[in-house]
């Protein structure tokens, strides 16, 4: 089982848009935090029961609701 890290976003302070463009680091760790919420996007909440978890399948790449 992988370990779950914190997601940290920049302060209001920190420069993410350089006149270069988008700082690297964060431009990785904002395509990464997209990545991660478009493998729930066809998880519906509404279709997973009381104590119910999400379960990866390998076979479609995705999340979907499992026994617990």
């Amino acid at each position: 089982m992988s370990k779950i890290g914190k997601i940290v976003l920049p302060a209001q302070g920190v420069v993410v848009d350089t006149p270069e463009g988008i700082d690297p680091v964060w431009y990785e760790k904002l395509q990464a935090l997209a990545t991660f919420a478009t493998l729930f996007s066809e998880v519906d909440p509404k279709a997973l029961t009381n104590g119910q978890v999400l379960i990866w399948n390998d076979a479609q790449k995705k999340f979907l609701p499992g026994a617990n």
